[in-house]
């Protein structure tokens, strides 16, 4: 390594003294240059530096002796490390200067510039460029002396500054030896190395030559021995700490640099750092760890199987220096491929190979191996391996594959059931199939022929024909079907258990009154879905005909018709109970006085299994503008109003009797309200008593037949909706008096809990209505429709509000803008309904 330093020597010899322009022979001793010097400086030509070391005047050259001045040198400065140190940054004006110390005033710690004799012309031509100088000063006095004057001190200034503190030099290279120092020359960017410079650190200060343009007054010098004079070396070493240190000096000199900090990844360097370690491997290079089977062992790497592996980490933690770990219970193919994706991170899968993989990955605990076999057999699925997969998933516990192909198998049951796995399924699984709601089918006879296509492909399975049909879901099947399809089976009348099965099926269809009591899960429709449904209403373009239509939104094809109501109806109740539809009370005809003389009493069920009517027992009173609500299993029938006014009655729908019983009435007369069951109580809210919008509520115990006064809502509303969601209550919008006497839309949202029985705030409407249809789907509400009262018009809007969020959004839209609209949400069969899917009972409505 090159090392640079500088060394300043005291030129005066013993018993003499230098002044500008003299030097001194090294053979005589005396002052050879004093008329040379004397000449040169009375002419005012500047003196011309040489690299060689030679002075002249006047283009004369002459070589100046070793001793006759002080050399000050600079070696090997790079820019970064120059700029790092503590001197201020001076430009001069010529290409090289010349250093010639004329005195060295040591003593008290300071440095004393003595005149140097130059021209002011010469003194001009080597001053520090855009330097000012006013008249009289000295350059060597300025705050930004010359470079090399100025480098030296600060120099010195700074080691002494470090020594003083204890702290190490700026530089740390090795002293120089004995006689070895380092000059700086009049190129004083340029190192020379000399022999005679003495191993110790100077304790003199030294005083460099300045250029002044006025002579500043002689001193004499003080003579001094050589025993006086010693040398202060300073040394800088190129190291790359050094280096370093002056990079850093940048930022924190606050240059303007924008010190970010940014984390940086290397992409190749896992890649290359699992190919070093399996050409390590490849080549038995420093592994430590032998695995072997029954029939074969393999070299690997403690430190790589365990950082894998959960089995080699405990093994290897509990013991690191174990040097065999024997598995016999492994496949040596399993095995090898287990070690090549520890060491590569890939691996070649196929079905043929995954059973062996998988269970070498499970026995060692690599669950990313794992996971990819899983993903594999999950992307390779098809009807012809669904079952090899779900046995793999069955034996290896892959909770995810398995239940992809529980599902894969469910949607593509029919297509299954004609391969061969079908045939080869045990009891467990094909019961399995058979009792899940999701398995999607045409019909249930499709599950009925599927049923009895495993049972006759071997005679031993004939055990299991009452367990395994008793999956098949007979009370969805029509009365004309069982018939046609079940009863012709020979099992279905020979076998007691299954006879039986038939029977229920017929009597559930033959008492369709009693229907919801015999509800069980073979009635319920296999692989339904909740719907939002639309009962009648009187739409925007008709204002005069009311719709008997009945819609349901499908979630991918939109709003479609399901069927028509047996009669035009709009401001009737609509109710869910035991999986069908009930419609209740309206009006039947359009009454522009609004005075429900055309209320009417009909009540009516719909069963979406077969798209089909049935009229059952009317209600008591011809109701409109009044709730229903399910309780219990029992329908709720309260408030309205009619031709002879307002109503305070009550009165319960109990299906299996097909009859509206009275109960406790209301306190006062009410109409245009809402209901809600929460808590198993009825809550009415609102609603027009005693000819004026209430915000009075009031509850309902069916088993105590009692009504209790509840705390009221914070503003007054009729012809509102309310949603059971959750444990809360929500009563949404409606319509009250304005300050003019106006009916006004009312956007407040309020809530109720029946944990506290208080009420309060959630987000508002954005859109004001009033007899809309609401109901709940999905842990959401829904409302839908009604009448504007600011734009004076219909609307078809949907909006749904958020629990969770507290907030309401724009859904699509109706079909056509409608008031008096009923809403619903109704489990409806997979597929489009199909007219072909009647009762044998009844086909068309008709009144029980």
């Amino acid at each position: 390594m090159l090392r640079s330093g500088f060394s300043w020597r005291p030129a005066a010899r013993e018993g003499r003294n230098l002044r500008p322009g003299r030097s001194r022979s090294p053979s005589s001793g005396r002052d050879s240059g004093r008329r040379r010097g004397a000449a040169g400086a009375g002419s005012g030509a500047p003196r011309k530096p040489d690299p060689n070391g030679a002075w002249g005047t006047d283009g004369a050259e002459q070589r100046r002796p070793e001793g006759s001045r002080a050399t000050l040198g600079f070696s090997d400065f790079t820019p970064s490390l120059v700029s790092s140190l503590p001197f201020p940054k001076t430009t001069f004006s010529s290409g090289v200067r010349p250093a010639r110390p004329e005195a060295y005033l040591a003593r008290r710690g300071r440095r004393e510039l003595r005149g140097s004799g130059r021209s002011p012309g010469a003194a001009a031509a080597l001053r520090p460029t855009g330097e000012r100088r006013g008249p009289g000063r000295a350059l060597g006095s300025a705050s930004t002396a010359c470079g090399p004057c100025n480098l030296g001190a600060r120099l010195r200034e700074s080691l002494l500054a470090h020594r003083a503190l204890g702290s190490p030099s700026p530089a740390t290279p090795r002293s120089l030896g004995v006689g070895e120092s380092v000059r700086f020359s009049e190129a004083w960017m340029h190192p020379i190395r000399s022999p005679n410079a003495k191993n110790e650190v100077a304790k003199q200060d030294l005083a460099c030559d300045s250029v002044s343009a006025n002579m500043a007054p002689k001193k004499k010098t003080v003579r001094k021995n050589k025993g006086d004079i010693n040398e202060m070396t300073i040394i800088v070493e190129d190291s790359p700490l050094n280096k370093l240190n002056a990079l850093n000096g940048l930022l924190e000199g606050g240059n303007g640099l924008n010190c970010i900090s940014s984390e940086l990844t290397d992409a190749s360097y896992g890649p290359n750092l699992l190919e070093g370690l399996s050409k390590m491997r490849q080549e038995n290079f420093l592994c430590d760890l032998v695995i072997g089977t029954k029939t074969k062992s393999f070299d690997v790497h403690k430190s790589v199987m365990a950082s894998c592996s959960e089995y080699f980490y405990n093994i290897l933690k509990k013991d690191p220096s174990t040097q065999r770990v024997d598995l016999n219970d492994i496949s040596p193919p399993g095995l090898a491929t287990v070690i090549a994706y520890a060491y590569t991170g890939k691996l070649t899968l196929s079905l043929y190979t995954i059973g062996s993989i998988i269970s070498a990955a499970v026995y060692l605990q690599i669950h990313t191996l794992v996971k990819m076999c899983s993903d594999f057999l999950i992307r390779e699925m098809s009807v012809e391996n669904c079952m090899y997969v779900v046995n793999i998933a069955e034996t290896y516990s892959l909770k995810n594959a398995k239940a992809a192909a529980q599902k894969f198998i469910r949607d593509n049951f029919l297509e299954f059931a004609e391969s061969d796995q079908f045939l080869k399924l045990t009891f467990e699984q094909i019961n399995e199939l058979l009792i899940d709601d999701d398995l999607q089918l045409p019909s249930e006879i499709v599950a009925f022929q599927i049923a009895m296509k495993w049972l006759e492909f071997d005679q031993k399975r004939v055990k299991h024909a009452a367990d395994l049909l008793s999956n098949i879901r007979f009370g969805t099947i029509s009365a004309q079907d069982l018939v046609n399809y079940v009863q012709s089976v020979p099992r279905m009348m020979q076998d007691a258990d299954c006879h039986k099965l038939l029977v229920d099926a017929m009597n559930y269809h033959l008492l369709p009154y009693h229907q919801n009591t015999l509800q069980s899960r073979r009635t319920r429709i296999r692989g339904g879905c909740r719907v939002l449904v639309t009962v009648g209403g009187r739409p925007g373009l008709t204002e005069k005909s009311l719709s008997r239509d009945v819609l349901y939104r499908d979630p991918e094809n939109g709003w479609s018709k399901l069927t028509e109501m047996p009669a035009k109806s709009f401001n009737q109740c609509v109710a869910v109970m035991d999986g069908f539809l009930y419609v209740a009370g309206g009006e039947d005809q359009n009454d522009a006085r609004n005075q429900a003389k055309h209320a009417v009493s009909n009540f009516c069920r719909f069963d979406p299994r077969f798209n089909t009517w049935i009229h059952l027992a009317n209600m008591n009173q011809k109701r409109t503008h009044f709730s229903l609500s399910v309780c219990d299993g029992l329908l709720y029938a309260a408030g309205g109003r009619n031709a002879e006014g307002s109503l305070a009655s009550l009165e319960c729908y109990v299906p299996s009797s097909n009859q509206w019983r009275p109960k406790a009435a209301l306190d006062a007369a009410r109409c245009c309200h809402a209901s809600a069951v929460a808590g198993g109580r009825l809550l009415v809210t609102g609603g027009y008593v005693g000819s004026a919008y209430s915000r009075s509520v009031s509850a309902y115990d069916p088993a105590g037949d009692a009504w209790q006064e509840l705390a009221g809502l914070s503003t007054p509303r009729g012809w509102h909706c309310a949603v059971a969601l959750g444990d809360r209550v929500y009563v949404m919008g409606g319509s009250q008096l304005g300050p003019r006497g106006e009916r006004v839309d009312v956007l407040a949202v309020e809530r109720y809990s029946p944990a506290t029985g208080q009420w309060s705030s959630a987000a508002p409407l954005p859109v004001g209505v009033s007899t809309a249809g609401a109901a709940a789907l999905h842990g959401r509400a829904y409302l839908l429709g009604g009448w504007n009262e600011g734009e004076k018009k219909y609307k078809k809007c949907i909006q749904s509000f958020s629990p969770e969020l507290n907030e309401w959004t724009e859904d699509d839209e109706l079909p056509e803008a409608t008031v008096g609209v009923s809403c619903c949400a109704l489990c409806m069969p997979s597929g489009a309904p199909r007219e072909s899917r009647a009762s044998s009972v009844s086909s068309v409505p008709v009144s029980i």
